[in-house]
């Protein structure tokens, strides 16, 4: 069971939310606050276990490749304020519909930066304001039902 870290979750907030607004500086900052190298290890895993929440929910279940190819495009079209490229956003897609280490299928500052960015991006996408759901109320849904899924 995964237990999400009170002192983590936070720190992943401002971040998701920073990337959510697309905004580089304070997603810079958002990285920094993170203490240490075990903390943003949390981070990286919680954005990254969000991440593959949302996609295999938006998927019902595990996405086609075709599908992951498309929807890595569209986010790296989307991402592009922080560099996003489709080939490595693809293979953090395929990382996770594998359950292969993110680190295995990318460099060092992707495997930081692309769970938050991706999991930012699918979060923002799926929820519905319109319907009154918010990404940020969406998160507290995914968070519930990860912890509870282990």
């Amino acid at each position: 069971m995964m237990k999400i870290d009170d002192g983590v979750e936070p720190l992943v907030r401002s971040a998701l939310d920073a990337a959510v607004n697309r905004d580089a500086g304070r997603f810079e900052d958002a990285l920094a606050a993170f203490s240490d190298r075990a903390q943003l290890q949390a981070g990286v895993e919680l954005a990254a276990a969000v991440a593959a929440f949302v996609l295999f929910e938006i998927h019902d279940g595990v996405p086609s490749a075709a599908d992951a190819e498309a929807l890595a495009q569209d986010i790296a079209d989307q991402e592009s304020w922080i560099g996003l490229r489709q080939g490595e956003t693809a293979s953090f897609l395929a990382a996770l519909t594998e359950r292969r280490p993110l680190s295995a299928a990318l460099g060092r500052e992707g495997a930081v930066v692309l769970p938050f960015i991706v999991a930012a991006n699918l979060l923002a996408t799926s929820a519905s304001p319109e319907s009154g759901e918010w990404w940020f109320n969406y998160l507290d849904k995914v968070e519930a039902a990860i912890e509870a899924a282990g």
